[in-house]
């Protein structure tokens, strides 16, 4: 695998955005904490919807399935332009935007106005801001010059802060991000470019990877919206196909897809297998994941294990999502791929503001 401290392919750092993670994290964490929430606070909600798209919706999944025990009611992630019919005055609406100027975000803005329900916008300005101003939204603000992928922090944290301090959880889990940076750093440290490949387990991945399609099993709950983060980082960072999926779920399904008798050929032989462990996982899901690797042990490419680290939930979720950072980055020098460009879906969205 080429080396990653050349990074000829990377000349709008991606690599080093990534390598911000941890630094971003605090200061996600200080925006949220100093914003005006405005009429929100204090009041009672009955749902939270956030709609997003991409690296602007995913911050939605990790909070839903990272904190699914600690808030206090239920929450939906929308990647869409329409609202569920149950939003109304009860609901907050979490609009998420990196640009601003997502269409199917703004939609859903739209459409919450008109639900009257009450709104909180996340951005770094674009449309949503000035109609947020316009209508005397909050807005928590951050800033711009990330693309939406690798500003995760930004997307992320500023829910733990604003789901804390509007009460939907405990103030205490704020004190978790803090933890969370500095297992990032740690990480940050096992990760980087100048850690050979012996000893760096982004970099042993990546060269797993090459000519091969990688495979993301999350063990369960916020490892199995990890696995999807993997999935969409491979996609986006090195302009490969990837996939994903999260016990026990794949285990009434997709299993069985290891099991047949070559009538596709051996497509099994390109997949590369990573599981996304956790030590505090239940022991019928441990059990589950070793039976898997005894099926899928035969037809594989390969099987590998990445364990989470830390000691919040929050911590052990972001260590692992950042191992993934790490690696996509890693497979997209590998294949000479300029990690930050996504020219596709620049194309697709100029196609569509044709019509």
């Amino acid at each position: 695998m080429k080396h990653a401290d050349s990074r000829a392919a990377d000349p709008q750092d991606m690599f080093g955005a990534i390598l911000g993670l941890p630094e971003q994290c605090e200061e996600a964490k200080r925006i949220a904490l100093a914003a005006d929430l405005g009429a929100l606070t204090g009041r009672r909600f009955t749902s939270v919807v956030l709609a997003g798209l991409g690296g602007s919706a995913i911050g939605g999944d990790f909070l839903r399935s990272t904190y699914e025990t600690h808030l206090a009611c239920p929450m939906t992630v929308i990647r869409d332009y329409t609202l569920p019919s149950y939003v109304g005055p009860d609901t907050l609406v979490l609009a998420s935007s990196n640009s601003g100027n997502t269409e199917e975000t703004l939609s859903a803005y739209e459409q919450a106005r008109k639900a009257k329900a009450p709104i909180l916008a996340l951005t770094t300005g674009g449309k949503l801001a000035d109609l947020a101003g316009r209508d005397g939204v909050p807005v928590v603000k951050f800033p711009a010059g990330l693309q939406p992928r690798a500003a995760v922090g930004y997307a992320f944290v500023p829910l733990v802060v604003v789901a804390a301090r509007l009460g939907l959880m405990s103030e205490s889990l704020i004190d978790d991000i803090d933890e969370a940076a500095a297992v990032l750093k740690g990480i940050r440290n096992d990760c980087n470019s100048d850690v050979p490949e012996s000893g760096n387990h982004a970099r042993r991945l990546a060269s797993v990877w090459v000519g091969k399609i990688p495979v993301i099993y999350g063990s369960q709950a916020e490892r199995g919206v990890v696995a999807y983060r993997w999935k969409t980082q491979i996609n986006e960072n090195a302009k490969a196909y990837a996939f994903a999926n999260v016990f026990p779920e794949l285990n009434h399904n997709e299993t069985v897809g290891w099991s047949g008798d070559h009538g596709q050929g051996e497509p099994q032989s390109l997949l590369s297998v990573v599981v996304l462990r956790d030590d505090r996982e239940p022991k019928h899901i441990a059990k589950r994941v070793q039976l898997t690797k005894e099926i899928i042990r035969k037809h594989a490419a390969g099987i590998d294990e990445v364990w989470s680290r830390g000691e919040s939930a929050l911590a052990r979720m972001l260590s692992l999502v950042y191992v993934g950072d790490f690696a996509s980055c890693y497979l997209a020098y590998a294949y000479g791929e300029d990690p930050t460009p996504v020219k596709v879906i620049d194309w697709l969205k100029a196609e569509l503001a044709k019509v």
